[in-house]
């Protein structure tokens, strides 16, 4: 929240509230003696004590004393020391004094007040409003009124956020929440909360939380909650019994609980793969899950409704700094985060620890900026390096593991694959000694799937949907389902030998939203391994999957939580089943060479489109390039003729550029085979590399990898030579080899249109919801291509059905339909929106 500088007087740190050319740009940690001697810097000559205080001071791996730089860290990981590079002028060996934390912490005590109070107010007033929430449902039931259902009423009457306040007569009025919080007014909220949590994990960050709670709302009122999740570092484990001890001692009838999945991590690993960049399943497992599992109703296998105080800051990520302060149904439906450190620093949580003497976990104390889990796909090497020396025997089963897949795997430098973290560019389940498997055609409005090696009864997860009935044949099952207020037939053929293999055939499916809950619900029939995670999604307690899968048919409301919660519906089934493709490798990519999509070839062509293929300056081997980019764009025949579409575009590519390369983009994500495959396998907000990318082809292909490999040459040229890569953000450096696919919000209203149509073509339909376009099991859409934010979508959507003839958009009461005009298809639709 604060600026930092140097404070040499205490060879501390200062805060300070105003701008500053001394202000640091990377908020330092504390390095306490611990850390030091892992580095060895005693056998340099270097002396210190073995002090409490801190010694110096990092920002990442350079190392401050006095507010000057010494030393910086290099090279380390999981099996090799950190490497010292001493500055030139400091490698004569120093005597170093603890920081004066006293002292400090006097200069700092003005601007840590304000941020605990304003902290501790937070924490109170956000208990109060779901307390007197709590409070009002009693009074409200008794007079048969419900302020969430008015509330929910007049935000879809009035299109904007509302707010339910007090007057001073006592009376509640429901006004625009801008005003309310224009006009200060006490806002209060509707949702009733069964719990409140203080979420703790070990860290300082929610260790500060927990102490701001205690001082903040009654020791009787919350809970702490510890996810064990297998991967725990001992340090963590011996600070919460510390912090268990320390705070029951203080308020005995605070409660302290543990949770943890029924099944050891390593099991897990066999069953689902070792977690990756890809598929981090750990967390919604081994930690979330059994948290939420653990805070159902009492009497009743109902999720309760919770409100968890937790210590995610937005100096931690990119993503993080994106926050609310509060976030309603983040992770889970039923649970609302509230942040009260949101916006402090690494300097003023350590700040807040030593002022109130709290423990310190002690992986902090050896190096460790963030304390995590042993061994993690998105921690640093330097982490894993420090782990190894602190916790070996702990680490052990994991590292064995990793380096017994790099001997199973052939892989030719085993040391390289395990210290440089290629292990976790896992995108598949390639490798995986897994005996399931499925395989979906369609045709003429039927769907069919042919499973082998099914987990669990069809007959139970169909029950997602709506009710059901079947009856035996001689060689299978026949029955139907309701969806909605529609009945459709399937019929289930079961291999004569094992009735886990079978074909199920479902019959006069044309809804692509229905297709796409089918294949969930088969997808966990076939993979579900009693993990967990979607039994928390459920929010009547119908569903109960430990240790065999039950649904209450009186309960379910078939909401659809447990199917669209996560990819594919199942986190087994989106870890480890393999892309449905009958090729050895990727077809039809081969004609880009490796040259991409420039933008001043497109301008040269557009310039001189009638003469261009004469009248050139590309070279031979561009010349096929860009007639294969231009074909997949719809620009140009397989012949290299210009195309309708292209002569369209070409009028438009001076004043509309932007538009143009919004439309080439949405029709290579159909067209392309390559463009088509990079959407599928890197999501938004993910980093990717060619490394990465080539590991994921890899693992779906067993032939073509040269020429994949230059294909992916190709596509980088696209990206980094047109504005798809910059200005729609599909490729945003964030390091030398890596980068970050981002979300396009600022996508023209052509573009949307162009896209929409594109959609309804491809699938042979004229109305779909929105929430098709950001659930397509197809990889196809607006959020497919662009990443566009709902919001954004749909505000640019009632736009459209105001003025203009081109669609109907129904997105009141709930609704989210679009109906596009049956006279237009994509090339019509474009000429109108784009003629003045």
């Amino acid at each position: 929240m604060y600026k930092v500088v140097w404070d040499i007087e205490t060879r501390g740190i200062r805060l300070i509230s105003y701008t500053s050319e001394e202000a640091l740009g990377i908020i330092p940690r504390p390095v306490f003696w611990e850390e030091l001697d892992l580095l060895r810097l005693r056998d340099f000559g270097w002396s210190f004590s073995n002090a409490k205080e801190p010694l110096m001071w990092a920002c990442n791996k350079q190392y401050f004393y006095n507010g000057e730089l010494m030393f910086e860290a290099k090279d380390a990981n999981v099996y090799d020391d950190a490497k010292l590079i001493f500055q030139p002028d400091k490698e004569s060996p120093i005597v170093l004094e603890p920081v004066d934390v006293n002292e400090m912490l006097s200069r700092n005590k003005d601007f840590m007040f304000l941020l605990e109070s304003e902290a501790i107010e937070f924490i109170r007033d956000t208990y109060l409003q779901y307390m007197t929430a709590n409070q009002s449902s009693k009074k409200v039931a008794a007079n048969q009124l419900d302020y969430d259902i008015l509330l929910e009423r007049a935000e879809k009457k009035h299109k904007r956020k509302m707010a339910l306040i007090k007057e001073d007569c006592d009376s509640f009025d429901i006004i625009p929440l801008d005003t309310a919080n224009a006009e200060d007014k006490r806002i209060y909220q509707t949702s009733k909360i069964d719990k409140f949590l203080a979420s703790f994990s070990g860290g300082k960050d929610s260790q500060v939380v927990l102490d701001l709670c205690t001082r903040a709302i009654p020791s009787t009122d919350f809970e702490v909650i510890y996810s064990d999740t297998g991967y725990e570092l001992p340090s963590s484990l011996s600070l919460y019994e510390d912090v268990k001890k320390y705070y029951t001692n203080l308020f005995p009838d605070l409660k302290f609980s543990i949770a943890k999945n029924h099944e050891s991590v390593l099991n897990y690993w066999d069953k689902i793969g070792t977690p990756s960049d890809t598929h981090r399943w750990c967390c919604s497992v081994m930690k979330t899950a059994p948290l939420y599992r653990m805070l159902k109703i009492e009497g009743t296998n109902k999720q309760a409704k919770v409100l968890a105080f937790e210590g995610t800051r937005a100096e931690e990520s990119t993503r993080r700094s994106k926050y609310e302060r509060i976030g309603k149904g983040v992770k889970h439906n039923q649970v609302i985060n509230a942040r009260p450190i949101l916006e402090w620093n690494t300097a003023e949580i350590f700040l807040y620890l030593f002022k109130y003497n709290l423990p310190i976990n002690e992986a902090y104390r050896a190096g460790k900026p963030r304390v995590g889990c042993l061994i993690c796909p998105f921690s640093s090497e330097w982490d894993d390096m420090i782990v190894n020396k602190k916790f070996p025997n702990e680490l052990k089963p994991f590292l064995t593991r990793i380096e017994q897949i790099a001997i199973d795997r052939n892989i030719p430098n085993k040391e390289e694959y395990v210290k440089g973290h290629k292990w976790k560019l896992r995108a598949s389940g390639k490798f995986m000694n897994t005996k399931t498997s499925i395989a979906f055609t369609s045709s003429n409005n039927s769907l069919t799937a042919k499973v082998v090696g099914a987990q669990e009864s069809f007959f139970t997860w169909i029950r997602t949907l709506g009710d059901s009935q079947f009856s035996s044949t001689p060689s299978g099952v026949i029955g139907e389902f309701r969806y909605k207020q529609t009945i459709y037939g399937f019929e289930i053929v079961y291999d004569k030998s094992n009735k886990s293999n079978y074909t199920i055939t479902f019959n006069n499916i044309g809804d692509t939203t229905l297709i796409g809950l089918i294949k969930r619900v088969v997808y966990k029939t076939a993979y579900c391994i009693q993990c967990e995670a979607c039994e928390v999604e459920c929010p009547t307690g119908a569903l109960s999957v430990y240790p065999i899968v039950k649904i209450d048919s009186t309960k379910c409301i078939h909401c659809l939580k447990c199917l669209t919660f996560h990819n594919k519906g199942c986190i087994v089934a989106d870890s480890i089943s393999m892309p449905q493709t009958n090729k050895e490798k990727l077809t039809g990519i081969s004609g880009y060479g490796t040259f991409g999509l420039r933008e001043e070839w497109l301008d040269a062509y557009f310039r001189n489109k009638n003469d261009f293929w004469s009248e050139n300056y590309l070279g031979k081997k561009q010349i096929p390039s860009l007639k294969a980019w231009l074909f997949h764009a719809g620009i140009s025949d397989s012949k290299g003729n210009i195309t309708p579409l292209g002569e369209l575009l070409s009028g438009l590519y001076q004043s509309m550029s932007h538009l143009v390369w919004e439309v080439i983009w949405t029709n290579l994500s159909y067209s392309s085979p390559l463009v088509k495959w990079f959407i599928r396998n890197v999501n938004f907000d993910t980093k990717y590399s060619k490394s990465l990318l080539l590991g994921f082809y890899d693992e779906q292909y067993a032939e073509g990898h040269t020429t994949f490999k230059y294909s992916l040459d190709a596509l980088y040229n696209t990206l980094n030579s047109s504005p798809i890569g910059s200005i729609f953000e599909q490729k945003v450096s964030v390091s030398k080899t890596e980068d970050l696919r981002k979300s396009h919000n600022s996508i023209s209203e052509g573009g949307i249109i162009y896209s929409l149509f594109r959609y309804a073509e491809h699938h042979y339909i004229k109305s779909f919801r929105v929430q098709d376009i950001y659930e397509s099991e197809s990889f196809t859409g607006l959020f497919s291509e662009f990443g566009t934010d709902k919001d954004v979508f749909e505000k640019n959507l009632r736009s459209f059905s105001t003025n203009s003839d081109i669609l109907t958009a129904d997105l009141t009461m709930g609704l989210d339909h679009i109906t596009l005009n049956e006279d237009y298809d994509s090339l019509k639709a474009l000429k109108l929106i784009t003629t003045p």
